[in-house]
This record gives C-alpha cells, sequence and structure tokens, in this order.
C-alpha cells in the first residue's frame, strides 16, 4: 500500500504545501510508476488547482492557498508502468492560519521556544493549537527594532605587525537573516550601495559582521530587524498565565495536585525575562516646569 509523510495532517489557509506519497510498497518487481494524478475535495466550494509531479516511486501534489475550513481530502492516483493504477486518501484538517514563519526566523523562534518551554502543540484555544513558529513570530514582531542605517563599531586586530579591520559589531543582536528573496539584513557602503553578502559573513545572534578582506576601517552600516527574545519572552508565559487561570487544586484521599501553581510559575517567569528585556525609552515631563499654578 502506498505510504506518505507528515509531520502533523494539518494545513494552514495561506500555505502552499507540498504533499509527496510514496508507491515504492505497490510496484511490480522491476515496476515504476509512470505517471501521477491527483484530485482535491474540499468540505465546500470548488475544488483547488493541482501541481502534480511523478519522480519514480513518488508522486508529489502542490495544494494551496484554500480558503475553506474543515475537513479536505487530497486523493493521490500512480499510474504503473505495467499499466495499472494506485491511488491513496489523505484526509486533512484546514482549521488554522499559517504556521511556518518566516524563513530568516528560524534562530530567533528556536531560542524563544527554549526561554519559553513552548511545544507546537501545548494547548488548544478554539481549535486552534499554540505555539506555531508563525505564532512566536507574531509576539516577537511586537517587540521588534528597526534598524535603519546603523553605522557598525570596527574592531581592528593585529596580524604579524599589521593592523586588521575584519569584524564590525553592531550595538543590537538576535538579527532576522537575509533569505533568498528577502534583504532583512543589509550591509551599506558609505554611499549608500548594498555591499554585497559574498563580502562579509554574520553572526545573527550577537550582531557581529566579519568581512572576507581588510576594510581599512571604512565605515560600514546596517540596516535590519532586531527582535527582543526576553521582551516576547514575558509576553508568552503572561500569555500562558491567562490559560492557566482556569486550572484548579484539588484532592482524592491519598493525593494531593496543585494545578493552580502552574498560573504562579508562570507569572514568575514573566517577571524574570521581563527584568531581563530591553529597556523601553519614556520621556517625563517635570511638574514645576510644566507651567502649572504657582
Amino acid at each position: 500500500m502506498a505510504t506518505y509523510s507528515e509531520a502533523t495532517i494539518q494545513q494552514g489557509t495561506y500555505e502552499i504545501r507540498k504533499w509527496t506519497v510514496d508507491f515504492t510498497n505497490d510496484l511490480p518487481t522491476g515496476g515504476t510508476v509512470s505517471t501521477g494524478t491527483a484530485y482535491h475535495t474540499p468540505p465546500s466550494g470548488t475544488a483547488a488547482t493541482l501541481t502534480v509531479a511523478a519522480t519514480n516511486p513518488y508522486v508529489t501534489v502542490q495544494l494551496g492557498t484554500l480558503s475553506v475550513t474543515g475537513i479536505h481530502y487530497l486523493d493521490v492516483v500512480a499510474t504503473l508502468s505495467n499499466g495499472e493504477t494506485s491511488q491513496v486518501r489523505i484526509a486533512f484538517t484546514v482549521n488554522y492560519p499559517v504556521v511556518i514563519a518566516r524563513s530568516g526566523m528560524s534562530d530567533v523562534v528556536s531560542d524563544l521556544r527554549a526561554c519559553t518551554a513552548a511545544g507546537i502543540n501545548d494547548y488548544t484555544i478554539a481549535g486552534l493549537p499554540y505555539w506555531s513558529d508563525a505564532q512566536l513570530q507574531n509576539i516577537l514582531d511586537k517587540h521588534c527594532v528597526s534598524v535603519v542605517d546603523e553605522e557598525l563599531q570596527p574592531i581592528d586586530t593585529m596580524n604579524n605587525g599589521t593592523v586588521l579591520w575584519l569584524e564590525y559589531r553592531s550595538q543590537y543582536g538576535n538579527y532576522e537573516k537575509t533569505t533568498a528573496g528577502t534583504s532583512r539584513f543589509v550591509i551599506k557602503n558609505s554611499v549608500g550601495s548594498a555591499y554585497g553578502t559574498a563580502n562579509w559573513s554574520a553572526d545573527y545572534t550577537n550582531g557581529i559582521v566579519t568581512f572576507v578582506a581588510n576594510t581599512a576601517g571604512t565605515p560600514y552600516y546596517l540596516t535590519g530587524y532586531s527582535y527582543d527574545v526576553y521582551g516576547a519572552a514575558a509576553d508568552i508565559w503572561r500569555m500562558k498565565s491567562g490559560h492557566h487561570a482556569s486550572s484548579v487544586n484539588f484532592k482524592t484521599d491519598n493525593m494531593s495536585v496543585d494545578r493552580g501553581d502552574m498560573m504562579k510559575n508562570d507569572r514568575d517567569m514573566a517577571i524574570y525575562y521581563s527584568s531581563m528585556g530591553r529597556v523601553k525609552h519614556m520621556t517625563f515631563d517635570r511638574d514645576d516646569t510644566s507651567g502649572g499654578d504657582d
């Protein structure tokens, strides 16, 4: 029987996804998959347009985006080299928004998961599981600093009596990476022209740019997006506290369960990470200079 492998049998409403079916178990001795077809059955409305590719022994189907929530069916059919066909039906749920974060956010999201012990299915609210990468990214976006043309600090080093300038540092860290098709982390020269990625590498977590060749201390500028992971972690712990507010303590004859303590632990962690987050700037007016009554 044909098989398919997926981490979760779900798809986001705005997600374009490839489903791959392995027909190895259905092939006759020496046989191959010649062609593939597929059919989509939504809970209502019109079936989606599919892109199908057959590469022995697999048939891959690209599906999305999908506007209708509920149970969808994907029937994948392989025509074998002996003329016979094999079919597998995949039932999957569409009931949540996209779960994938931007490709350049992988490290920042992973760090946030580590700070918050956030699994991909910690709990469910109104049918929506928490915490997907996209949900964590949404919290991080609220704690984003848009860095525009920050002048990087060059760090000089000595090599066999010669001073080299290779390393430049930003005052920020936890940057989103530039990936294919994006410009989320850009290095510019003094005339505002982007300096190609072949000329430097970056430690995005610590905000360090290392150039391939000696720059002689030439000024370079960074434009990018830096995230306050600890501030975002505090928000998530507060949200977890809200979820656990309905937890209650209970006792049986020989056992006591203090489930209500989860809420207190959540609040304690929120306070802890708030103390580690970036300092917020505020403007204060002095009462004695604000034009009030004498």
